[in-house]
């Protein structure tokens, strides 16, 4: 009787997970996930060459670039990713932050085409950058994380750097400096992306001056100690870029890895369970016949 009910219960039990599994339902789970905003420095002097991809010199723009690529390829999905870019004083939204698997492809390739001709001015205020970028994405309905990318080089030198006004630490985030400690010449390059010499330190600073100090290349290396300034300010944490895959454990021990609750499917799990219980009263009966 007890094998003649359970050869009966099981496929109406199947019938039944089968229909559950049609509404497509979800579980809640707690799991690490991201919610940030990547800024990108794209001034000039991020097109110094002081780092190498695939054992060739490339720029920091480039370089910064390459290690997002991976970084993002490690993140876990229902993390929330935006881009934007700084120029001068502010910053542009490409746009705001978007679940990272359904729109990874998208994310990728308008991560591939920032470009150093997208400045909109030639100046550079890194700290006006930052606090408007935190002040800019505490607007955002997400309320992501902020992830800034600049070697810190401020032009002109002589910038009066702004009184940050927000409560430090109230979004998390990170200033990712960017850039080799040793100082390199700024390429000059043209529309099309050539290179017809260096910036001179006159030219940089927007005057000439009689003081054969300002001759000579205009040199750039990432302001560490000027950045680490700036995070205290503003309560983020600092991290000097190298590799991608430092700044993805540098990302994992920051405030912006954080537990959200993510619904995860169970309609697959459903049908296999149903297909299971279709086949198990054939498979006792066979292996409960008598030889």
């Amino acid at each position: 009787m007890i094998y003649r009910d359970f050869r009966l219960w099981c496929p109406a039990v199947a019938i039944a997970l089968l229909t559950w599994a049609l509404f497509n339902p979800q579980v809640k789970l707690q799991q690490d996930t991201y919610n940030m905003m990547l800024v990108i420095d794209i001034t000039q002097s991020m097109n110094a060459q002081d780092y190498h991809v695939e054992n060739k010199p490339a720029d920091r723009l480039s370089f910064v670039k390459a290690a997002l690529k991976e970084v993002l390829a490690g993140l876990p999905c229902d993390s929330k990713i935006g881009l934007g870019v700084f120029s001068t004083k502010n910053i542009f939204l490409l746009f705001e932050p978007l679940e990272l698997c359904a729109h990874y492809a998208a994310i990728n390739e308008s991560l591939a085409k920032i470009d150093w001709r997208m400045a909109w001015a030639a100046d550079s205020h890194i700290a006006r950058g930052i606090y408007t970028s935190l002040s800019d994405i505490q607007k955002l309905e997400s309320k992501p994380g902020l992830v800034f990318f600049t070697d810190g080089q401020q032009t002109p030198k002589s910038a009066k750097e702004p009184f940050f006004q927000m409560e430090a630490g109230k979004i998390p985030g990170l200033i990712v400096g960017t850039g080799n400690l040793e100082a390199v010449p700024i390429p000059k390059l043209d529309n099309q992306n050539q290179q017809f010499g260096f910036w001179q330190q006159s030219e940089a600073e927007g005057r000439r001056q009689a003081n054969n100090e300002t001759n000579g290349n205009y040199l750039t290396a990432v302001q560490e100690h000027y950045l680490q300034r700036l995070a205290v300010i503003t309560g983020l944490s600092y991290h000097h870029l190298e590799d991608a895959d430092k700044l993805l454990s540098a990302l994992k021990s920051s405030s912006l890895l954080q537990k959200q609750p993510v619904n995860y499917p169970i309609a697959g799990l459903l049908a296999a369970l149903s297909l299971l219980l279709l086949i198990s009263p054939y498979a006792v009966n066979r292996f409960t016949q008598k030889p």
